[in-house]
């Protein structure tokens, strides 16, 4: 091609946006909310309706649901609301009249906690979801169905001025933003898919850039860390793609790549990303000296021992009997401090649980923060055990996580007389993530993060078994010290 036919091209690109600006605009003038109109809103008062609005924290079936339950109340198709842009699993944009997306504004502010209520001891099934709400500042209700007589107008327009795009003469694949679709095979008038896409077609971000094979993506946005880069990491992460923001430079803190990045020219200094299914993965390993094989994890080369554990529970796991068992059987098992009211009853059980076990064992003790009387004995006489050389080299602090400077201490402390790893049991959102910045505060110290929620086993919780680790997963991943170790019901 030459000069002139990418002027040409350049004509028709910049006509097409022009269109998308204008057209919807004749169709949706911009609206002057009335004061009486806006203070009787449920909306914030800060807050200026809109035609758009992105709704985070609910899931997706939360959203289409709520979309579903606001218009079977609408009589006309014109007051229909929209799910116009999926951005990532939790954060999405509605379209609609920016009366209509009022309305559907304030039935969400009704149904979900909009305010931040701490619902931590509400059990999960009777919370109200929560939700975040924030007005685009926009004009009219793109990607939805309202925009077609717009588009419809746009198209006649580009015709009528020669603004025709032949998808053929397209050297590169271009994902559509709806399907991921290769828009290459739009044929010989690919201003009129443009149009469409930017008008009437919703966006599925997850689905756009969920290219199998691909190792990095550019973000030439003028977002620098703050743009699509930074939406996409959200939705890539732990895929082992690495995002490079080429309008970021200096030094913005962030985990994106910068601009320099984009020119490295060294392969072994290019960034990466970590693939959570590669680097997580159980895997088989065969031992050199009999050849037997067993399953590797983070857990099982922490412990030697095969990746499953029997937690620290009054009564069951006080006995020695059943302790030591466990123990034979090649298992990882914690001690209850539960039924050790004095150092004395606690060193005798040790004592007991080691004769029956059998050289070659350590002893991991559970004991509970929250009850001063047994920490009290107990914290002081494991420290004074491993002193004397008595095999114990584990602590779990059960029931609830204590606050960092305590739960620091506690750490400098076990690890000064040999202890090799410290299990916390958080309970929350918020008590992984004091998990997560205990173990980044401690980073050459091993954290067994024990999850259970509160459905079996976790009595000092109120959550949900998934939904608090699918919020922290990639947290939880990125501090190479945590093991993730996961328990909850099974079945009945």
């Amino acid at each position: 091609a030459d000069e002139d036919a990418f002027f040409r091209v350049c004509e028709s690109i910049l006509g097409l946006l022009m269109l998308t600006g204008a057209y919807p605009q004749l169709d949706y003038p911009a609206v002057t909310v009335t004061a009486s109109a806006w203070s009787a809103s449920a909306a914030p008062s800060s807050a200026v309706p809109t035609p758009m609005v992105l709704v985070t924290k609910l899931s997706r079936l939360q959203l289409e649901s709520a979309i579903q339950k606001h218009n079977l109340q609408q009589q006309a198709s014109a007051d229909t609301v929209y799910m116009s842009l999926i951005n990532t699993a939790s954060a999405f944009v509605v379209s609609g009249a920016t009366e209509s997306i009022e309305a559907f504004v304030e039935l969400l502010y009704r149904e979900h906690d909009s305010n931040g209520a701490d619902q931590t001891r509400v059990s999960h099934s009777q919370r109200k979801p929560g939700v975040f709400v924030k007005y685009l500042s926009i004009n009219a209700p793109y990607h939805c169905p309202l925009l077609t007589h717009a588009y419809e107008g746009a198209c006649e327009y580009a015709t009528r001025k020669g603004w025709v795009l032949d998808a053929r003469n397209m050297l590169r694949p271009v994902r559509a933003g709806d399907d991921g679709h290769d828009i290459r095979n739009e044929g010989n008038n690919l201003s009129h898919y443009l149009l469409k896409s930017m008008c009437v077609l919703p966006v599925n971000w997850p689905v756009a850039v969920g290219c199998a094979g691909i190792t990095h993506v550019v973000d030439f946005g003028p977002g620098g860390v703050c743009g699509f880069g930074l939406l996409t990491q959200r939705v890539l992460d732990g895929q082992g793609v690495s995002i490079i923001c080429a309008g970021a430079i200096g030094r913005q803190a962030s985990s994106l790549a910068k601009k320099t990045d984009l020119y490295q020219v060294c392969s072994s200094k290019l960034v990466s990303a970590v693939n959570w299914s590669d680097q997580f993965r159980p895997q088989l390993v065969r031992c050199a000296g009999d050849g037997s094989i067993h399953i590797s994890t983070r857990m099982s080369r922490l412990l030697g021992k095969p990746p499953i554990m029997v937690a620290g529970m009054t009564p069951s796991t006080v006995s020695e009997v059943f302790v030591s068992a466990v123990m034979r059987a090649g298992y990882h098992i914690e001690l209850s401090g539960g039924g050790h009211f004095s150092e004395a009853m606690l060193r005798d059980k040790v004592d007991k649980i080691l004769k029956l076990a059998g050289s070659g064992h350590n002893v991991t003790v559970n004991s509970i923060y929250v009850n001063p009387f047994l920490w009290n004995i107990q914290y002081p006489a494991i420290q004074s055990m491993r002193r004397e050389g008595i095999p114990m080299d584990g602590m779990c602090i059960g029931a609830g996580v204590p606050s960092y400077e305590v739960t620091n201490d506690i750490i400098a402390s076990i690890r000064a007389v040999g202890f090799r790893h410290l299990g916390l049991k958080p309970s929350s959102v918020a008590t992984i993530r004091l998990v997560i910045k205990i173990a980044q505060a401690n980073p050459d110290f091993p954290i067994l993060l024990q999850w259970t929620g509160g459905r079996a086993g976790g009595h000092h919780s109120f959550e949900d078994f998934h939904h608090p680790i699918l919020d922290t997963y990639g947290a939880i991943r990125a501090q190479k010290n945590i093991v993730l170790v996961a328990g909850s019901g099974f079945g009945g």
